[in-house]
């Protein structure tokens, strides 16, 4: 029951972030206003958004993650290390943050109010994601578990 849970979390979770990924890379700023107030909560700098080659890239890459993790590509060694290495990358994420985050893609500082948001929200949901998306990784049981 908790793989099954896991990677119903998981999938639901990965497979959300990245639709909401594609909804940004077709020109919306939901749930800001304006692109800059969106840069500012999502990439730390209203100065700073990424193309939208980049976001949708980002999407669709999220959207395979929520694929993998939630088992649609069957339970083979390949398909595990990648949930595995889903779920270490997210616990990275969380464990790190946003800021570090930004820095290693070259992105400048981040400010005040995505440092909130990153402790409030992006982390705990990364910390989520990543714990349900290792919990998913364990081999399921004949039973169905």
């Amino acid at each position: 029951m908790c793989t099954r849970a896991g990677r119903a979390v998981a999938w639901a979770g990965l497979t959300g972030v990245g639709v909401l990924h594609l909804v940004w890379a077709s020109g919306s700023s939901w749930p800001e206003r304006n692109r800059r107030r969106l840069g500012e909560a999502v990439v730390g700098s209203r100065g700073v958004f990424p193309s939208t080659a980049a976001t949708a890239t980002v999407g669709a890459l999220l959207l395979g993650a929520g694929a993998v993790a939630g088992g649609s590509l069957g339970e083979g060694r390949g398909v595990t290390a990648a949930r595995r290495f889903i779920g270490a990358a997210l616990l990275a994420r969380a464990a790190l943050g946003g800021g570090a985050s930004a820095a290693m893609l070259g992105l400048p500082p981040v400010g005040k109010r995505f440092t909130r948001l990153d402790r409030e929200r992006y982390r705990p949901l990364c910390l989520t994601l990543g714990a349900a998306t290792l919990v998913g990784a364990a081999p399921r049981r004949a039973s169905g578990s």
